[in-house]
């Protein structure tokens, strides 16, 4: 770790210099490891989809459909998709991850009365197949007796695996089913979220290389130099990362940072926006600045500049007009949506 750095240097491994592609790629399967060595132990085997509509309506200008599939054996999720009308040819898709709401992802898609952050509803209108899945025990997935976002029943399921870990899980499946609709480019997929989605789009990228653009909307933090660490390893309610609980306790480093999960998306586009003045999850800005500066370096060390964007403001916990219009504009460009003017959610005159 260099002098003065909040985090560890990305282009650094085993105290040399990363200084070509097979450095790197070494590097990155060692991120891979430390990150996995947390995540825990995920099920063995994906079960067949099984998908099926439940439901299908058709709204002004696109059709929504509730479908379910499965994700583990004796487990099924519930997700909207959205699908612009007349479609004629397969077009990109957006994996769209709620925040931590009870109402799930009937927010993404437009169905409550606030829609600033129903960016399932805001996309679709460009032109995007998308789907809005149920965030483990949100909305239909709440486990009865429990309060939304208890992951108590999943770790009596799961001891030994991670919220996290099932997150990435689920996101996978996600887009195993866009990749099954005849109206999806599989090749221009792409994940966008808000505070818990948005961390959740991370995550997902980072281990799932069909996503070829993520947008993390107040999602990204860092573990090193936060204001409480232990948010992400809670004992009671949502907890992300039990294995990192006694690490933080501990005071000792932890054995990976934000920065490096989210250095396994390179070379693919990301961009994060982030708030300074986040009171939901509370951040360093030193550290912030320099998770942005060292994924800059990063893009264009591995030969991919312009694939990597960040953008803060000091408005709170939110997903204000420029964060809409940068996000979608972003999308556009990295999936090669090719539009007219952007509408920043709503359907073009």
């Amino acid at each position: 770790m260099k002098e003065g750095l909040l985090l560890s240097d990305l282009l650094t491994h085993r105290g040399r210099p990363v200084t070509s592609q097979s450095d790197w790629k070494a590097k990155t399967e060692d991120i891979r490891a430390r990150i996995l060595s947390v995540l825990g132990t995920a099920p063995a085997g994906t079960p067949d989809l099984d998908p099926e509509v439940l439901e299908e309506v058709r709204e002004d200008g696109y059709v929504r459909r509730l479908v379910r599939y499965t994700s583990e054996p004796d487990e099924r999720v519930p997700a909207y998709v959205l699908i612009p009308e007349g479609q004629k040819a397969p077009a990109p898709a957006a994996l769209c991850l709620h925040q931590t709401i009870a109402e799930g992802k009937r927010e993404t898609v437009g169905l409550l009365q606030d829609t600033h952050r129903a960016y399932a509803l805001h996309l679709v209108r460009r032109g995007y197949v998308c789907i809005a899945p149920d965030h483990l025990a949100a909305g239909e997935r709440i486990p009865p007796g429990l309060d939304a976002y208890d992951t108590s029943a999943f770790y009596q399921r799961h001891p030994h695996w991670s919220a996290v870990g099932k997150a990435i899980w689920d996101a996978r499946r996600a887009v195993d089913y866009l990749t099954t609709l005849p109206e999806v480019d599989p090749t221009r997929i792409g994940v966008i979220g808000h505070s818990l989605g948005g961390h959740g789009a991370a995550f997902a990228a980072a281990f799932d290389e069909r996503l070829n653009a993520c947008v993390s909307n107040c999602g990204v933090s860092t573990f090193s130099g936060s204001p409480n660490p232990l948010a992400w390893a809670r004992d009671r309610w949502y907890v992300y990362f039990p294995a990192l609980r006694p690490v933080f306790l501990e005071n000792r480093r932890p054995p990976f940072d934000m920065h490096e999960f989210a250095a396994l998306i390179a070379p693919r586009a990301f961009l994060t926006i982030s708030s300074l003045t986040d009171e939901s999850m509370p951040v360093n800005p030193d550290a912030l600045q320099e998770f942005a500066a060292q994924l800059s370096r990063l893009y264009q060390f591995i030969g991919a500049r312009g694939k990597f964007a960040w953008f803060y403001h000091d408005r709170g916990h939110s997903y204000p007009p420029e964060a809409r219009a940068l996000a979608y504009k972003w999308l556009d460009e990295m999936l090669g949506l090719r539009r007219g003017e952007a509408c920043d959610g709503h359907p073009p005159k």
